[in-house]
């Protein structure tokens, strides 16, 4: 069997693109494939359980003082900016991240940053947005850069039928979808769910104006979420907001478990973990009719999907009130299985065969 080098962002926990390459990884090991993994950065205690899992770790030694969101984009923006990186250390390379602009036997397009900042910037405080339309030359640069690492890989696999748009209105062909794994042991329902919160999750892509209005209109909701850097003082805060930050896998599961359904209200997703990870525990989803969410729920059978900021709150505020067809649930599981981990590895050693003997 080759070796696979799986590329990926600064590693400080197994979550979003990092979730991807770990269950990759995992499972081309079981199959007899060599792995490694290449990042500019990696959690001392993240190496060591990555390579006692059998993923060999690369680490480029990239050490910045910023922390958080402000780290991972700062690295995408120096690397854009510096240009193209060429990394050949005889293996098939998949590229699965923002902030390694490498060439790849297989590059897995997961929407442009710049995309998201220009969304995000809707919603930015006034200094963020500023410094953001300053910065917007060097943005350009750099997501230029990402593109053409993209338009120069051989095959190119997108994580939603959103993402591939994006890459293919920019003129590059697009292998097929992957939509990211989701572990459906780990998320599933419970047998009789307490239905007595609103689940949301809180980062930089979250409307808060959404969730100040359900929670101004007696919702109760826990959050969770800890990667924004300006979470508004009035959320911590609220009467009606339950905020846990950061939890484990473990509490989380039992969170989407037990909620009476799940809210995603946001700005920019291209494939979104919270509304899969949710309908694999049994809870719909209430989010937008738009990017990724808009793919992976089917309205009125394993969540709603809406068109506006006063639609959802207008629905959450109903199904709170009145309920829903507890039908849903078992539907929600169905759908979420979709993306279990057994299909979507298979899909993946579909695309890697193809991709080492050319097909």
């Amino acid at each position: 069997m080759p070796c696979i080098s799986l590329v990926t962002d600064g590693i400080d926990g197994i979550t979003g693109p990092i979730r991807v390459a770990y269950l990759l990884g995992k499972s081309l090991i079981s199959t007899g494939f060599t792995v490694n993994v290449i990042a500019p950065y990696v959690n001392e205690e993240l190496s060591r359980y990555l390579e006692y899992v059998g993923i060999k770790v690369r680490d480029l030694g990239v050490r910045l003082v910023f922390s958080g969101q402000s780290r991972y984009l700062l690295i995408w923006l120096v690397n854009g900016i510096r240009g193209l990186i060429n990394y050949d250390n005889g293996c098939a390379l998949i590229n699965l991240s923002f902030e390694l602009p490498i060439p790849s036997t297989i590059f897995y397009a997961q929407g442009y940053v710049s995309d998201l900042l220009r969304d995000l910037s809707k919603g930015f405080p006034t200094h963020y947005k500023l410094g953001y339309y300053l910065a917007l030359p060097l943005i350009r640069i750099a997501d230029s850069t990402y593109h053409k690492a993209l338009s120069l890989s051989k095959y190119v696999i997108a994580n939603s039928k959103y993402s591939m748009d994006s890459v293919v209105s920019r003129g590059v062909r697009v292998w097929g979808v992957i939509h990211p794994p989701v572990d459906t042991d780990l998320f599933k329902p419970v047998s009789s769910p307490t239905q007595d919160y609103v689940l949301t999750y809180v980062g930089k892509e979250t409307q808060f104006d959404v969730l100040r209005a359900m929670a101004n209109a007696g919702i109760k909701m826990v959050a969770f979420g800890s990667k924004i850097p300006w979470l508004p003082r009035w959320f911590v805060k609220h009467r009606n907001i339950d905020y846990r930050g950061r939890v484990s896998d473990e509490e989380l599961a039992k969170l989407y478990a037990n909620a009476k359904f799940t809210v995603f209200p946001f700005m920019h997703e291209p494939f979104g973990y919270v509304p899969i990870e949710s309908m694999a525990c049994g809870t719909p989803v209430l989010t937008y009719n738009r990017q990724g969410p808009g793919e992976t729920v089917i309205n009125n059978e394993t969540g709603w999907l809406v068109s506006n900021p006063s639609d959802f709150v207008n629905m959450a505020v109903r199904l709170w009130m009145h309920g829903y067809n507890n039908h849903m649930r078992i539907r929600a599981r169905e759908r979420a299985m979709v993306f279990s981990m057994p299909r979507i590895i298979n899909k993946w050693l579909n695309a890697i065969d193809a991709s080492i003997h050319g097909d």
